[in-house]
């Protein structure tokens, strides 16, 4: 029996913050860390259509069992790195670490077993681990036997206490991983639930490939770009970087991400370029590309973000005109406009008044987000006092 470094109770008020979805996510998220490419979930309903146990099965490397006590015992991490908001990461390679999630499961079951197989030399390994909801801190494990079975882990989940609705559990996982099997679609990574492959093309608003060329290096560069119909769950809209043997080495946020526009994307790159590229360095000068490799200092990676950030601009502009349609006529619904008259005079007024709107939302989408009445009362009565006084320039300059 092992222990982990932590009590129980303890447990459970570190993770409080994971509900049963964002839980069974982190088992998925386990095996595609153990670079699994299948992940499978599947739902064993009762006689009376409950759920009656869960199984989550990947084809993973497995749980080594001399890494065993390593993987499950320390509990260290820090509220943000445990924290699903809060966790921050340069690749999407390693989404967990240290068992986070593995202990989540409290959160939907009264006990989780695992059976994992795992490759030591010419010799394949089975073994398996226990662990019931109310004794967090503890987990019996089998002794080894050998198999002729493939690598991979198995986590079954007895006692369900929460109610499972698939269609909620699809569309959760759809925002989970779709940004994700997109990252990976060259390689037919694959997550099914009940033996189907998840469909999140509803999730996808609109996709785009095109390829791009710097003159000066005659760099080439794949993009797909994505929007998204709603929001990813914590994942803002960003690009990833992947070279040429389909690997990603880096992402980062877009320009245009978080602006309060709904307007959530991914964009993915793929070039040679980035085999051996430095992302880290600070390089200004450029002067040790030559030791390290290329640095986004390059003329073709500067290339690539301003045709990138023009590409997304456009795609972003006729999405922020509808918007703003949204906002006059939310504001008109809730009566925020000052009283006007049909004579023509408060006519031209008034649509000044939403035009002047329509303006400041496009520039500034993250202004006009989640106003409550009073606030889009204040707000269209003070873009009209500060129209009335000439001021109409220097209102659009401060915002």
């Amino acid at each position: 029996m092992g222990k982990i470094q932590i009590s129980s109770k303890g447990i459970e008020k570190t993770l409080r913050k994971f509900d049963y979805l964002q839980a069974i996510s982190e088992y998925i998220w386990n095996g595609f860390d153990a670079q699994a490419t299948v992940v499978d979930v599947k739902l064993h309903l009762n006689v009376l259509g409950g759920v009656d146990y869960i199984v989550i099965s990947d084809n993973g490397y497995g749980i080594d069992r001399r890494e065993l006590e390593r993987k499950f015992t320390p509990f260290f991490e820090s509220e943000k790195q445990i924290d699903p908001e809060k966790r921050t990461r340069t690749t999407s390679a390693m989404h967990g670490k240290n068992g986070i999630g593995r202990l989540t499961f409290h959160r939907f079951a009264s006990d989780a077993t695992w059976k994992t197989t795992y490759t030591d030399g010419l010799l394949k390994n089975t073994y398996t681990i226990q662990i019931g909801a109310n004794h967090l801190d503890d987990y019996k494990v089998s002794s080894i036997k050998l198999t002729d079975g493939e690598p991979g882990t198995s986590v079954t989940f007895h006692n369900i206490v929460q109610d499972f609705i698939l269609e909620h559990l699809s569309a959760y996982l759809c925002k989970e991983f779709g940004w994700f099997l997109e990252l990976h679609a060259d390689k037919d990574f694959d997550l099914r639930l009940d033996g189907q492959s998840l469909d999140y093309s509803s999730l996808i608003g609109e996709k785009e490939c095109f390829d791009l060329v710097h003159a000066g290096s005659q760099t080439a560069f794949q993009v797909k770009f994505i929007r998204w119909q709603d929001r990813i769950n914590h994942e803002y809209s960003k690009l990833y970087f992947i070279d040429s043997h389909m690997e990603e080495k880096y992402k980062q946020p877009t320009t245009f991400n978080n602006k309060g526009d709904s307007f959530y994307h991914s964009v993915y790159i793929q070039s040679k370029l980035f085999d051996y590229f430095d992302f880290e360095s600070d390089d200004q000068s450029g002067q040790l590309e030559a030791a390290f490799g290329v640095s986004k200092k390059s003329d073709a990676f500067q290339f690539l973000l301003e045709e990138i950030n023009a590409f997304i601009k456009q795609k972003r502009k006729p999405y922020l005109e509808i918007l703003s349609d949204h906002v006059i006529q939310e504001f008109a619904e809730a009566k925020a406009f000052p009283d006007f008259t049909d004579g023509p005079e408060d006519t031209m007024k008034k649509n000044e008044l939403e035009s002047v709107i329509r303006e400041l939302c496009q520039l500034e989408p993250r202004v006009f987000a989640r106003l409550n009445l009073e606030q889009k009362k204040l707000m269209a009565h003070l873009i009209h006092l500060a129209m009335g006084s000439a001021e109409r320039k220097r209102l659009l300059e401060a915002l």
